[in-house]
């Protein structure tokens, strides 16, 4: 393994989970890695029963598998995968702009100038940064539906979107700045009480997150 990871103290624990969530979301751990669960206890510091109990509830979300035996990998990003994640956007993130449009002007306007900070191309300190805020971007979408069963559908697949994004934008710089600019166009839309135009945008940001996401994926086979 070559991403580090924070110890954590003995017992099974949030943080343990957390420290593997993120290195795979990240793609510190890029996608189909082993993982040894003797190396990580080593690692974390701990047994291997607490390492195999994470282990299970990271299967749980979609972010590892178990492989023959013992063992464990990081769940590699399949073309099924991209299709359905993308299927999925498609249909819940627009269900929550006729109600963004209703909000009151200075709540708007906030979201509106969501990427404002953001230059083009953005840099290599920012991308994380950025990768962060279009998560809570779209977050918002979601939350704004005011839907239990909307949201809690979305949380099914909200770290896999997370690792799918980075495993497109980290090392594209051209992706991430046409990212940024439909995320404008969508905001621009919304702040513009303009519910065709954002709805438009939206959907056109994700068939081209979709394409991007697509044709990595199919890079890393051919």
């Amino acid at each position: 393994m070559s991403a580090t990871l924070t110890p954590v103290s003995r017992k099974l624990s949030s943080r343990m989970y957390d420290e593997l969530e993120r290195v795979i979301v990240d793609c510190s751990l890029p996608p189909g890695s082993p993982l040894k669960d003797s190396d990580l206890a080593a690692q974390f510091g701990v047994s291997r029963t607490p390492v195999r109990d994470t282990l299970h509830l990271l299967e749980a979300s979609g972010l590892v598998e178990r492989g023959k035996s013992t063992s464990w990998f990081v769940t590699p990003i399949r073309m099924r995968d991209v299709e359905e994640i993308s299927e999925m956007r498609a249909l819940l993130e627009p269900a929550g702009l006729p109600r963004i449009i209703d909000w009151d002007d200075e709540r708007l306007q906030q979201l509106g100038s969501l990427f404002d900070e953001f230059r083009i191309p953005v840099s290599a300190s920012d991308t994380q940064k950025y990768l962060a805020r279009d998560d809570d971007f779209h977050g918002i979408l979601i939350g704004a539906t005011g839907n239990s069963r909307i949201q809690s559908t979305y949380r099914v697949i909200d770290r896999q979107l997370a690792r799918c994004k980075r495993y497109v934008s980290v090392g594209d710089d051209r992706r991430r700045a046409a990212s940024l600019e439909e995320h404008r166009a969508v905001c621009s839309a919304l702040a513009a009480r303009d519910l065709d135009a954002a709805r438009v945008a939206l959907l056109d940001h994700l068939e081209r997150a979709h394409e991007a996401l697509a044709a990595a994926v199919k890079a890393s086979l051919a």
